[in-house]
This record gives C-alpha cells, sequence and structure tokens, in this order.
C-alpha cells in the first residue's frame, strides 16, 4: 500500500475515530460472543486492551467474550499479570468458528497475528496503534497514533459507556481492569516518558488511577527477574559490540522459549549505556531461531523499517517509534538440545558471529 493510498485509507475508515461504525457494528451482530485476538507474544498492552475492550462489550452490549492468542505468555511480568488480573486467555487452536458473532483484533495487525499460519481467521475490527497499517482489510479499522493501544481503548470507553455504568472504585473487577489499563499505559510508553506519548495516555493514566489496586499494580510493575536472566545479561554486558556512531550488539547466545523476553529486556537496559544511541539484542530461541530486540533514541532512524531490514527474506520484523522486533528462522541450522555440549557451544559462536556481521551490514545500508 503506498504513502498515498494509506492516506486516503485512514481517512475513509477512521470517520469519528471509527467509534460510529464500532458502534453500529456490534449492535448488528446475533451470536451474543465475540473473539478477541492479539499478537503472537501477548504483553501487558494486549492484555489490558483485550481486557478494557471486554469490559465494554459487557457493559454496553450484553456480550460475552474469549480472548485468544497464537504464541507464548513467557516474561515473568506477564506471568504475574495474568496470574493477579485473573485474565483467562485461550490458545488459538481452540477457537471454533461456530462459537462467535465477530473477531476483533487489538494491539497489531493482521499480517502480524499469526493466525494465518495456524487458523485463517477473518478479523471484522482492527484496534492499533503502530505505524504500519493493515493490507487487504475490508473491516472497521480504529487507529490512532498513540503510545499504547489500552489508551485507544480507553478513549473508546470513555465515549460508548453511559456514566451510570462507569468504573466503581469498590469493584473488585474494576480494579483489575484499572490495574490492567495503567500498567499497559506505563509499560508501553517507558512510564510516559517515551517521544510516542500523547494526551491520550495522560488522560487515561489520570482518570484510571483513583480505581486501581495499588498493591497488583506494584507488584506487576516491579517485577522479579529469574537467575538466568541476570546471568545471561552480566555474560552480555561484557561481549557487547559497540560502535563509534552508537550502535550496540550483543549476542546472548542460546535461550530457552519460555526465557525469550530476556532479548528485549536487555535492549532495554543497553540503550541507557554512555555512548549507546541504538541498541541490538538477540538469541537463538529454542534453539530454531534468531529473535532480535531493538531499542533506539536516535530520531532519523525508523526502528519498524530497520526491523524489517533485519528480518530479511526469510524472516520478520516491525515496530514502532524507538522500539522493534525481529525473527529470523535458522531452518537447517537449528540446534538440538541432545546434541553434545560441546557441538552447541561451536554452533552457537558460528551463528552469533554471522549474525553480527549481518547486523553490521544492514546499519551500513
Amino acid at each position: 500500500m503506498s504513502e498515498d493510498q494509506q492516506i486516503e485509507f485512514k481517512k475513509s475508515k477512521i470517520t469519528m475515530d471509527g467509534y460510529r461504525e464500532f458502534d453500529e457494528k456490534l449492535r448488528s451482530i446475533e451470536n451474543k460472543r465475540v473473539a478477541i485476538f492479539t499478537h503472537r507474544f501477548p504483553d501487558p498492552d494486549a492484555m489490558g486492551s483485550m481486557f478494557g475492550l471486554s469490559w465494554i462489550l459487557k457493559k454496553k452490549y450484553s456480550l460475552e467474550t474469549d480472548f485468544f492468542y497464537i504464541g507464548e505468555i513467557s516474561h515473568p511480568q506477564n506471568g504475574i499479570m495474568l496470574n493477579l488480573l485473573n485474565l483467562d486467555l485461550k490458545r488459538a487452536e481452540d477457537y471454533q468458528v461456530n462459537h462467535y458473532g465477530l473477531n476483533i483484533l487489538v494491539d497489531t495487525i493482521p499480517e502480524n497475528a499469526g493466525t494465518k499460519d495456524n487458523i485463517n481467521i477473518i478479523f471484522d475490527i482492527v484496534i492499533d496503534h503502530h505505524r504500519e497499517l493493515p493490507s487487504n482489510f475490508n473491516g472497521i479499522l480504529i487507529h490512532k497514533k498513540v503510545g499504547a493501544c489500552a489508551s485507544i481503548v480507553y478513549d473508546m470507553m470513555t465515549n460508548l459507556i453511559d456514566d451510570k455504568d462507569w468504573l466503581d472504585e469498590d469493584s473488585d473487577a474494576d480494579q483489575k481492569l484499572a490495574t490492567a489499563l495503567i500498567v499497559a499505559i506505563v509499560t508501553d510508553t517507558e512510564y510516559m516518558m517515551s517521544d510516542d506519548s500523547t494526551e491520550f495516555e495522560f488522560k487515561a493514566f489520570s482518570e484510571l488511577f483513583p480505581y486501581r489496586n495499588s498493591n497488583f499494580l506494584k507488584q506487576i510493575v516491579f517485577f522479579k527477574r529469574p537467575k538466568l536472566w541476570i546471568d545471561k545479561k552480566a555474560e552480555g554486558c561484557t561481549k557487547a559490540k559497540i560502535t563509534e556512531d552508537g550502535y550496540a550488539i550483543v549476542g546472548l547466545g542460546m535461550i530457552p522459549e519460555k526465557h525469550r523476553d530476556l532479548v528485549a529486556d536487555m535492549a532495554e537496559e543497553m540503550v541507557h549505556w554512555t555512548g549507546v544511541e541504538t541498541a541490538i539484542a538477540y538469541g537463538i530461541v529454542g534453539g530454531t531461531k534468531i529473535e532480535g530486540s531493538v531499542r533506539s533514541l536516535n530520531p532519523s532512524l525508523t526502528v519498524a523499517d530497520f526491523c524489517k531490514n533485519l528480518g530479511g527474506r526469510y524472516g520478520s520484523g516491525g515496530g514502532k517509534h524507538g522500539k522493534g522486533a525481529y525473527r529470523l528462522p535458522l531452518s537447517g541450522m537449528s540446534i538440538d538440545d541432545d546434541e553434545e555440549e560441546e557441538d552447541i557451544e561451536e554452533a552457537c559462536n558460528s551463528i552469533q558471529k554471522r549474525e553480527t556481521k549481518r547486523i553490521m551490514r544492514t546499519i551500513k545500508k
């Protein structure tokens, strides 16, 4: 989709912020159950957005909802959030099309939801805040250039819900919802200090704050990191390559699937090192793929495009202002757990050497 087409697409699809079309669509469905999907690895913004949207559908339209995702919930912060707030996320494999009158996608676009590889779902509504717009999408798009998808959902709450049905400070469910939305906003905007933070995030935070569960909020935001993360990051600090123009690159070696979020955590830390403008951390996740994370303070770098380039011909990548990620399958170069330790180390070193060189080539393009 060309830039001119994107502009026209946005003009045609975001009349009245898409809320009017959303309202009409929700009023017209006959099956009273709705499926809400998000991206492969649900983070606080994805989960908070699902939770908030579900609250809207229940309050205004008396609709029941189920939450679905494709990948894994591996980050310790996400696990704590799920457990404390009782969020029931189901595997996409359990989705049955005949059970739902509507399919909604939040915090990503259909191309990045991962559903085409497993179950080909037609989404009726997409709610997202990332730079990339969906292609060949005929449903309702609600898109704002803001720091967190959850702030769009909160804006929908304020526009669609009557005062008499608003949040109740004494309601346990409403406290959990407010907490989920606050966590979503502060984690996706670096405590509202990121460049893409907007008045939507500040408004949502200030108005939700009185309803929060302060104990849950602290436990989720200030989560404890596993020892494996600390050990890997300490080793990574000694091996990081820092260029003269402010790029820092580090390979974290073999990482179990359930610890894949260590990569993003490393990049978050690296970008705050002295002399670093752009941090690129990657690991060999599960022995089958390279997963990388990018964080940048460089205003001239479009991180989403940079991550696409890092994904290359055989992988994928994307992001938003200042942060992004990429994935690259290893295919025949995959490393099996039952291989001898010496062979695993040799293969890992070879892959990391090659990947660092590839990143350097991408930087120089």
